[in-house]
């Protein structure tokens, strides 16, 4: 099939799953933590090791691997309880084809229109599709809200349209169980072909 449908009404809980989604992987504030995080790890162990302010170091170490998940989190609550009474009634509805995305939803007038070119990043998990624009804006696409045609259908049409990079490779990724499904796939591919060519050699 040549076109996906989905409806999605609106979901808090599927709402910050995407932010989630959105800070660990599009943002540059995760991994400045994350370095951040590993410094301090490392110039507190430097400080045990050489027993100068040991205790200190680990105290101080302790209240920052605390407050790094709690200002996450807020940062997550801050953007979803700023949603408008309209938008938390509305809903969704995206159409795919192998020409464009379109989007609209049904209290919000207008409808936002973008081509596969524009696709920066198409992002697959177990339950979503992550679709991210060049300017990093992104939409999501449910799985279980996919009315017309299939999650098979949309990962054709998103393999055969794709820009693909300098690099020639395609901007699809895969997470969670979609990944290790698709690398076991993959390994099995290559150990098909391999016995094959073996076959014919002889």
């Amino acid at each position: 099939m040549d076109k996906v449908i989905s409806k999605t009404k609106y979901s808090r809980k599927e709402n910050k799953k995407f932010l989630i989604f959105h800070m660990m992987h599009h943002t540059s504030t995760i991994y400045f933590m994350f370095f951040f995080l590993l410094v301090l790890i490392a110039m507190t162990v430097n400080n045990v090791l050489k027993g100068q302010n040991a205790m200190m170091s680990i105290i101080l170490l302790g209240l920052t691997m605390g407050i790094i998940p709690f200002l996450f989190i807020s940062k997550i609550n801050e953007v979803v309880k700023n949603e408008t009474p309209e938008k938390i009634k509305s809903t969704d509805t995206i159409e795919v084809t192998k020409h464009k995305f379109s989007r609209s939803n049904d209290v919000i007038p207008g409808k936002a229109v973008f081509g596969w070119n524009n696709i920066e990043s198409f992002c697959e998990t177990d339950d979503f599709f992550y679709i991210y624009n060049a300017d990093n804006t992104g939409i999501f696409i449910k799985k279980a809200d996919i009315i017309e045609g299939s999650v098979e259908d949309l990962r054709k049409l998103a393999l055969n349209n794709l820009t693909p990079g300098k690099k020639g490779k395609l901007p699809y990724k895969r997470y969670g169980r979609v990944k290790k499904e698709y690398n076991a796939m993959m390994r099995s591919k290559k150990v098909q072909e391999k016995a094959l060519k073996k076959a014919n050699k002889k």
